[in-house]
């Protein structure tokens, strides 16, 4: 469902997420045309961008493991979040195309892909048939939801810190710091 407007309220801030989400299927992934990195400090994930503060996945074999499962089972995934990407005429805008959210899921996704984890005691990605892969993982929603573009860095990375508060909150207690603004 696309931003409806709405009366502003004088006790509250503004939405932070604008945009447009799409129901995408998990394929959806690995078929999208690859970001390219605009900075070195970008990496990549799949076919997407991880802005430069994005840290390694946080989720062990076992986690990943119990997510592959759950898609598998039927169970709802969530979604995750891009900042819509956007062109000008010399190349990419910076920016462009970052995953702001769902870097575990999408690391866990790749990961049974390629046969690095195993699910339900020991099946692997290629144990299946390509029929089962295809019905049961492949077609299976993935939401996305794409955010509007915007050159604001700051705006991107307090929308990836939102998003991704739980995780934030655990580093802090484990690190004995608070999260970067």
């Amino acid at each position: 469902m696309a931003d409806v407007p709405h009366q502003k309220s004088p006790l509250l801030p503004d939405r932070l997420l604008h945009g447009t989400p799409h129901n995408h299927p998990i394929e959806h992934i690995f078929g999208i045309a690859p970001q390219i990195p605009c900075l070195e400090s970008e990496k990549t994930l799949v076919n997407f961008v991880l802005p430069p503060w994005s840290g390694p996945t946080d989720w062990d074999p076992n986690k990943q493991a119990r997510f592959i499962e759950n898609i598998f089972l039927g169970i709802p995934i969530g979604y995750y979040v891009i900042h819509a990407p956007q062109w000008r005429t010399s190349g990419v805008k910076p920016m462009s195309g970052w995953l702001l959210d769902g870097v575990n899921r999408i690391t866990a996704i790749r990961d049974f892909a390629e046969n690095k984890i195993s699910i339900f005691n020991g099946v692997f990605h290629d144990d299946l048939d390509e029929l089962t892969r295809e019905r049961r993982f492949y077609h299976q929603p993935f939401p996305c939801f794409e955010l509007s573009y915007s050159d604001d860095l700051q705006h991107l990375r307090a929308i990836h810190e939102h998003l991704n508060y739980a995780k934030l909150e655990r580093a802090s207690t484990v690190y004995g710091h608070t999260p970067a603004n």
